[in-house]
């Protein structure tokens, strides 16, 4: 279907983060013959050959694409797809871009740094007009593991080590990554938890990796440690998070994702002295995706084998 017309279909539930005005103008430019649709608004769903989905399908939303070919599902990962939904057949890709895995990284460069360099205190100290220099700890005696190990995981582990600190990663197969120790699999897990200042979960969501940061994990972590979590929130027990801050295991944690978002006003996370919050903004601009969903467009359309395709048996 080289030069024939391609119809996607996009299904928006978050709004202030998409804008399909932006999505429809951006991928008209790059894909010709390009029908773009806003659901509810689809058409003839036979019509349809790719589908832009932010969240769980729809009920009914693929009712009659005979010629669907992809979905792309506008997140790092698939955890809130129900992969069930997708009709045999279709490919699924999520977003990928170096431009949304470079905001997390800084999230996480942020979320360190802030820390290590006392930024909260000062702030206290300039309201209060007082002038106490704290020093950092030192950055080569300062220990970070990173848990996971690709796009963004590897990525900020090399920024780390190129900064000086002792840095680590703990992935689901073996990597290899300069000036890193890499520890994999199972029995690598251990290992690579003790003793870390740090540890940062950027993990894919899969059936291995949930709740994976639980009170076994504390246990294992350095007394004082400090927990950063910008996977995904069923990664983390919530509660037996609070429990080894309280009981001095953990020095405090910094959590971007939330077992249930928004997360609730009632949560104890909100009000505790030694968690900071953000809502799920380490990485912002899914517009960033664009040029990837306008590559698989341009794949549908030549015919092509669509790149970038999830792993089911792995999910991510």
């Amino acid at each position: 279907m080289s030069d024939a017309k391609i119809t996607l279909l996009m299904v928006n539930d978050y709004p202030d983060y998409i804008d399909p005005k932006v999505w429809s103008r951006e991928l008209s430019k790059r894909v010709p013959e390009l029908e773009f649709r806003l659901w509810p608004n689809r058409g003839n769903p036979a019509d349809v050959h790719v589908v832009l989905l932010d969240k769980a399908a729809p009920p009914g939303l693929f009712d009659g694409m005979a010629r669907l070919r992809v979905l792309i599902f506008l997140g790092a990962g698939i955890d809130g797809l129900r992969v069930a939904d997708v009709p045999a057949g279709v490919g699924i890709v999520r977003l990928a871009t170096r431009e949304l895995a470079s905001e997390v990284v800084q999230h996480i460069l942020l979320r360190v740094l802030y820390r290590q360099r006392h930024a909260a205190e000062y702030a206290v100290q300039q309201r209060q007009r007082e002038w106490h220099p704290i020093a950092p700890a030192k950055t080569g005696e300062t220990s970070i593991v990173l848990l996971g190990a690709g796009r963004i995981g590897g990525w900020a582990a090399r920024l780390f080590a190129e900064l000086g600190y002792r840095t680590t990663v703990w992935s689901r197969s073996a990597k290899q990554i300069a000036n890193v120790e890499c520890y994999h699999g199972p029995s690598g897990f251990k290992p690579a938890l003790e003793e870390r200042d740090y540890v940062i979960c950027t993990l894919p969501l899969t059936g291995e990796t949930r709740g994976i940061l639980n009170a076994g994990s504390f246990a294992i972590m350095k007394k004082g440690a400090f927990v950063i979590n910008v996977g995904r929130g069923a990664h983390l027990d919530e509660e037996a998070l609070i429990r080894a801050i309280d009981d001095g295991k953990l020095s405090g944690a910094c959590l971007d994702v939330f077992s249930v978002e928004p997360l609730a006003t009632s949560s104890p996370l909100w009000t505790h002295p030694r968690v900071t919050i953000t809502p799920h903004v380490a990485s912002y601009w899914v517009d960033s995706g664009i040029d990837q969903a306008a590559e698989v467009c341009q794949q549908v359309k030549s015919g092509a084998e669509i790149s970038n395709l999830v792993d089911l048996n792995r999910g991510y």
